[in-house]
């Protein structure tokens, strides 16, 4: 049982990849960075808890829905099912030629070769093959297989940002409601309100705040049992793990510059996330070569990564107030 008609796409970004793959696959017309700023994916989350002590995330977690409320695309989202039920749910769905996203744990997927806990990673299920499940997944390029047992145990972990719950969400009416510039000078009054004025939510602290408890923290890292880790794991999402480069202001920064235009957006606008999006790179190197370091050079190391937080959690200010000021 596979879907007709649908074509894989590796991307940036799960997320953002997989709506651009449902993009294609309904006929929407939109890229990659499009649909990560119609979705309002922008954002910061420093955290307690996870794959490492001390995590930060350069999205938001409502990326998904926020594209389909944003365009007003009609949707289907469920969690906290037992997993018959969701198994049911997501046959029935492949069987109407409908992808159904899935929100996974990345240790249970065979192909990936992990041995992290790392969720919700986003991915598509386009088809069912005896005892397997096909995948859509943004990181290769080519259709990916999973044994359905091992599907069970990647939707229902308890590791990552919080417990994957059998979570899923497939689109039940394809046509899209809302015009495309309200709807990006809304997703984008929607991010800037993440980041200046962020609901209290899973995280520690998320948007500006986030970023300037993360810069004060940093140098205490060294307290921390697994510091190297932390360490590595800020660098991974920071420059890897899908973000696109530059903790997902990258992304951002194209999906600004193809909107301006239309919204009315100085030309400086996405030039100033593109620069701002290059010294999150920076200190992405600088925690990477502390999680190399020992004794008192990964100290300095550590330091001086604060400091660099603390500097881009001021620009972001700027950057974010400026840009409300704008929209």
């Amino acid at each position: 049982m596979h879907l007709s008609k649908y074509t894989h796409t590796p991307g940036a970004h799960c997320g953002s990849a997989s709506l651009r793959n449902l993009a294609d696959y309904y006929g929407w017309g939109l890229n990659e960075s499009l649909c990560f700023g119609l979705g309002s994916g922008l954002g910061f989350g420093y955290y307690e808890h996870g794959p490492a002590s001390r995590i930060i995330m350069g999205r938001n977690g409502q990326l998904e829905t926020g594209f389909f409320e944003t365009l007003g695309i009609d949707y289907r989202e469920a969690s906290g099912q037992t997993w018959e039920t969701a198994w049911n749910d997501m046959q029935a769905h492949i069987a109407d030629d409908a992808p159904v996203m899935l929100f996974v744990n990345l240790f249970y997927l065979d192909y990936f070769e992990t041995s992290t806990h790392f969720g919700p990673h986003v991915v598509l299920c386009i088809g069912i093959d005896d005892e397997e499940v096909l995948f859509s997944d943004s990181e290769f390029d080519s259709v990916q297989r999973l044994p359905i047992a091992h599907l069970q145990e990647a939707l229902n972990s308890d590791y990552g940002f919080g417990p994957l719950d059998n979570r899923w969400l497939v689109v039940t009416d394809s046509t899209i409601e809302n015009d495309c510039t309200p709807a990006s000078r809304h997703a984008v009054q929607r991010a800037v309100k993440i980041m200046l004025t962020p609901e209290d939510g899973h995280w520690k602290s998320e948007g500006i705040k986030g970023i300037r408890r993360f810069g004060e923290d940093l140098p205490t890292w060294t307290a921390l049992e697994d510091t190297s880790w932390c360490a590595r794991f800020g660098y991974q999402n920071i420059e890897r793990r899908g973000t696109g480069g530059g903790a997902f202001r990258r992304l951002y920064a194209e999906f600004l510059e193809q909107v301006a235009p239309d919204l009315g957006l100085r030309d400086e606008i996405p030039e100033r996330l593109y620069d701002i999006a290059d010294d999150w790179t920076g200190l992405s190197g600088t925690l990477k070569e502390a999680s190399e370091a020992e004794g008192r050079q990964q100290e300095r190391l550590l330091e001086q990564a604060g400091d660099q937080a603390m500097a881009l959690a001021d620009r972001e200010e700027r950057f974010f107030t400026h840009l409300q000021e704008m929209i």
